[in-house]
């Protein structure tokens, strides 16, 4: 153990996540940046007051009784796990081929938005016309068009009309990615790790979490000025067959 005089630290965490429904503990995952890696132990204090004359508001007794230890994860690093525990979330995949549109008929264009159905949409070569493929509506004048998402905005004030049937042709990117489904899981049950050292002189410190229940506890800004965190806190949990809920570690 060190005898640094002072503890500075620094390190990287990693968390194994409860899978709820195999009811198993997946593996850790890779180690992530985090700004805060925070255990608080509680107590409860008992105090027996007097009410004599010879010792009025003086304690007879005082115990201290152990409660919950806290625990607080602040996690710099941007990956889909993070943002799901963040956002309450469950993790469903995203995916696309590329493909094209050949004359791909809207047949419900109205004013303000359309969709083209994909995502990912591809400036180059797109068109956009009369349902006799007579006329080319202009882009900028006529429409505009949010290529990400894939939607086809008419604008007030152009040729297309409300009611009017479009055919649209271009071409779209693949996609494979992730999206979060929030709200779906408002607790975090995971196993956490904390791989450090002591700057002051190097000596290593390890945490080991068996158990803890945590939720997002801070808003997520995405516009925010400064680095945005993803910041979890709950309670370390005392698994079956463990007296404690969690260790730290300081090797030689």
């Amino acid at each position: 153990m060190s005898n640094a005089r002072a503890v500075l630290g620094a390190g990287l965490v990693q968390l194994a996540l409860w899978n709820a429904t195999s009811q198993t503990w997946s593996e850790f995952d890779d180690p992530v940046d985090a700004d805060k890696f925070e255990i608080k132990p509680n107590f409860e204090e008992k105090v027996s007051t007097s009410k004599s004359h010879l010792d009025y508001g003086q304690a007879r007794a005082s115990v201290v009784l152990p409660a919950p230890t806290e625990i607080t994860i602040e996690i710099a690093a941007s990956n889909v796990k993070a943002f799901a525990m963040q956002f309450q979330g469950a993790i469903a995949s995203m995916t696309q081929a590329s493909g094209t549109l050949t004359a791909y008929e809207i047949t419900t264009a109205v004013i303000g938005e359309n969709s083209l159905g994909k995502l990912n949409i591809a400036d180059s070569g797109f068109l956009v016309k009369d349902n006799a493929g007579a006329v080319t509506y202009v882009l900028g004048t006529d429409y505009t068009v949010n290529w990400a998402r894939g939607i086809l905005v008419v604008k007030a004030g152009g040729a297309i009309t409300a009611g009017q049937v479009l055919k649209v042709t271009g071409t779209y990117g693949a996609v494979d990615g992730s999206k979060i489904l929030g709200g779906r899981n408002p607790q975090v049950r995971c196993k956490a790790r904390f791989d450090g050292v002591n700057l002051v002189d190097g000596s290593k410190l390890l945490v080991d979490v068996h158990e803890a229940v945590l939720g997002a506890s801070n808003a997520f800004d995405f516009l925010a000025s400064d680095f945005a965190a993803i910041q979890l806190t709950g309670k370390i949990v005392t698994p079956t067959g463990m007296t404690e809920g969690y260790q730290v570690l300081l090797p030689d």
